[in-house]
């Protein structure tokens, strides 16, 4: 008798006016995600473009799609809401019924992905109030105008709050895809997502904050922003006494709290975001290795190369080769 995995469910939504390329690479990489994850052990992966009503929905440039299904009381893991192209105003206006429908799983914290102008109705419910968020930068002051208590940053290409995901632009989009398969089935199938699709993206920011998102669902929101602090300045120098008393901490008090909170003890953090940082450039850059070592926060590029493999289980140049085979 063969081995049952749980299957993992993910909504697209599609509605009129939807930008057709952000749609259909939506659908292009999770077809690849779920082709990977049935050709190994563990969870499964089933999708569907869904729309109001299961109807065929046409994109800004007037192009048609056909739908799976329609946005009916299935329960999702995961809902992924894909960019539109209007104005705010007509946003307002456009199928009431979404923000009902979508409410319940941002309520039980699930899994939501929203690209562009599709954070409209995260933001409409709520649920992104006195947190960071972004969103498709020809629309920034307008979502700022609608929605005062959310941190709208208009310079960050991805965001993250409570499981919710703001991607702002096409390559950005890519990024939030690969940490969707990585957070869903691991390394092994993120690995040949980025190898066949995403290879050729040069990034403006950082990838690696991403990775770590799902450790910030605690609720410390003091620790909160010590990780987010840790997140943007981990290539300097990083003396855990001084973080602490900038945050109001004594050293043993924050080392307490943030383990507690985490589960991980401050340093051992900062060593984690140094290193998904420095995955990410073996992969995504053409750096050397000496100056990926400098650029994560580690002047002794031997110490960085033995911590590496102690951690990831590899060399940093053997991880780099197994995604240029």
């Amino acid at each position: 008798m063969s081995e049952e995995f749980p299957v993992i469910k993910v909504a697209v939504l599609a509605t009129d006016n939807v930008y057709g390329g952000n749609l259909m690479t939506c659908r292009d990489i999770l077809y690849g995600i779920k082709w990977r994850a049935e050709r190994l052990p563990g969870p499964k992966l089933d999708f569907e473009l869904i729309s109001i009503n299961g109807a065929d929905v046409v994109t800004y440039s007037g192009a048609t799609i056909s739908c799976d299904g329609e946005m009916d009381d299935r329960a999702w893991d995961v809902i992924i809401l894909p960019h539109l192209w209007m104005g705010i105003n007509e946003l307002a206006e456009l199928h009431r019924q979404i923000g009902p429908w979508l409410e319940p799983y941002l309520r039980n914290r699930k899994l939501v992905l929203s690209m562009g102008c599709g954070v409209y109705w995260v933001a409409a419910a709520g649920y992104l109030n006195g947190s960071e968020a972004t969103t498709y930068w020809r629309q920034h002051d307008d979502f700022a105008q609608l929605f005062p208590e959310v941190s709208w940053q208009k310079d960050k290409a991805i965001t993250e709050s409570d499981n919710i995901y703001c991607a702002a632009g096409g390559n950005s989009m890519g990024d939030l895809m690969l940490n969707l398969a990585i957070r869903l089935f691991g390394e092994s199938v993120a690995r040949g997502i980025s190898r066949d699709i995403l290879f050729d993206i040069r990034r403006s920011y950082d990838f690696a904050p991403l990775r770590m998102g799902s450790q910030r669902s605690h609720g410390d929101r003091l620790i909160e922003q010590v990780q987010a602090w840790l997140e943007s300045r981990y290539s300097e120098e990083v003396r855990l006494a001084d973080v602490a008393k900038n945050h109001g901490m004594s050293l043993r008090n924050f080392a307490r709290r943030f383990s507690s909170a985490t589960g991980e003890k401050p340093l051992a953090y900062l060593q984690r975001v140094r290193l998904e940082a420095a995955r990410d450039l073996l992969v995504h850059s053409d750096k050397s290795i000496k100056h990926i070592s400098l650029d994560v926060g580690y002047s002794d590029s031997s110490y960085f190369c033995r911590l590496f493999r102690t951690q990831i289980g590899q060399t940093p140049a053997a991880y780099r080769k197994q995604f240029s085979d």
